[in-house]
């Protein structure tokens, strides 16, 4: 398959809620960037039971996913509010915070990722310096006079001034480009 697109100002591989919102954000201050990502989100179902895979959004990451417009299509499918948090480590190191003793509303929100991931997708597909590779998987990338030069498993080559690896805990920009982890359990 082969792709036009030969130059991009900043590639994202990885269209999750993070690289997603990072290229809407980019593209949004003009930046021409691409997307690339292994599978586009799942279709939105209002009749399909709740995931389980959740994220609590603060309201200054709410207010963020709003300046990025994307909050309200969040809203239009599923999140609940929260309004009591409680932290604990260990037996009296408890912390309690409440909407009603900071004068809010809200603490934030309950999303379900899945949620919040088509919200993004769909704002990063319909934007206009926007361009996704979907199915795509990143093979190489090798500095050539000061770009890199990007392959992906389904033939598409890229130029790109910047990568931005938003591809998760096994990332293939982190593995390509030598970059070592730690871990433990």
């Amino acid at each position: 398959m082969d792709n036009p697109l030969t130059h991009s100002e900043v590639t994202v591989i990885g269209g999750g809620m993070i690289g997603a919102a990072t290229a809407l954000g980019l593209a949004q201050a003009g930046f021409r960037v691409t997307v690339a990502e292994l599978q586009a989100p799942a279709p939105f179902d209002a009749q399909s039971r709740p995931d389980v895979r959740i994220s609590a959004i603060s309201r200054a990451s709410a207010e963020l996913l709003e300046s990025l417009g994307v909050w309200e299509r969040v809203r239009a499918m599923r999140c609940v509010p929260y309004r009591t948090l409680e932290t604990y480590e260990e037996p009296g190191s408890e912390v309690t915070f409440t909407a009603e003793s900071l004068g809010l509303p809200e603490l934030g929100y309950m999303v379900e990722n899945p949620v919040l991931q088509r919200a993004l997708w769909e704002m990063v597909t319909a934007h206009e310096l926007i361009t996704c590779l979907c199915p795509a998987r990143l093979q190489s990338m090798t500095m050539q006079s000061g770009e890199w030069l990007l392959t992906f498993d389904n033939g598409d080559v890229i130029n790109t001034r910047l990568i931005i690896g938003a591809d998760g805990a096994k990332s293939q920009v982190r593995t390509l480009a030598g970059i070592g982890s730690r871990g433990w359990q």
